[in-house]
């Protein structure tokens, strides 16, 4: 029909437009429909999450949360964090990996002594930043907050910021060596780099597990040739 329409006929060109015209209309009734249904059920949440509040002092444990209903006339309705339990404590398990980042980053400034003079800045912040990105956004960290955390945790007792750090991470789920440190910066923005590569390796439906692996080793060596802490 596009062809028909850019090379054929005026009447041609005419029912080509009209069925873009008549598409869009229902792409947007369809639209409206949602967003309706939506501004419903949004208001009801937030109804729900105000009573609670008012009668218990804390927030309810429903989903999705009202802020997190996103609703566009133009583009639709979206929701940006967990529309169920499971997703909640995948949420909440990402905001145990973060902290456990900051306290790593505020131990390896200490250690190693990262980010003074030449000596490269530790990867931690980077990540918990990376990871923070994926929350909802009233859940997030704000760049202040995150740089007023890890100074309170940088000034603590060497001795406290290894005992703290362990415990954060066995609270996240990861048996983390007493001392251990983690990558420069410079190491890990390339691992995250790596990232859509490898995500694109992996979805290839033209190659079996022995070349996936493969194509990964080869991408892996590729991009780290050269990397330094």
């Amino acid at each position: 029909m596009t062809a028909s329409a850019l090379h054929g006929s005026p009447q041609s060109i005419r029912q080509y437009n009209e069925l873009r015209r008549l598409g869009a209309e229902k792409k947007q009734h369809d639209i409206n429909r949602d967003v309706a249904t939506a501004q419903r059920f949004k208001r009801a949440q937030q109804a729900l999450h105000d009573q609670h509040i008012e009668e218990h002092g804390c927030e309810p444990l429903a989903f999705p949360h009202p802020d997190d209903i996103i609703i566009d006339p133009r583009d639709g309705v979206r929701v940006i964090g967990p529309c169920n339990h499971d997703e909640y404590v995948m949420m909440r398990n990402t905001q145990l990996v973060i902290d456990a980042c900051l306290w790593q980053h505020a131990l390896d400034q200490r250690v190693m002594g990262r980010g003074m003079d030449d000596t490269p800045a530790s990867g931690a912040l980077l990540v918990a930043m990376f990871l923070d990105e994926t929350l909802p956004r009233r859940e997030q960290i704000s760049p202040s907050d995150m740089v007023l955390i890890t100074m309170r945790r940088e000034v603590m007792a060497k001795r406290q910021l290894l005992r703290e750090t362990r415990q954060a991470w066995l609270d996240a789920g990861y048996i983390v060596k007493r001392g251990a440190t983690m990558w420069s910066e410079t190491r890990m923005k390339q691992i995250l780099c790596m990232l859509p590569e490898a995500i694109r390796i992996c979805n290839n439906p033209d190659i079996d597990e022995e070349e996936e692996m493969q194509a990964l080793q080869d991408m892996i060596r590729q991009r780290m040739v050269g990397a330094t802490d």
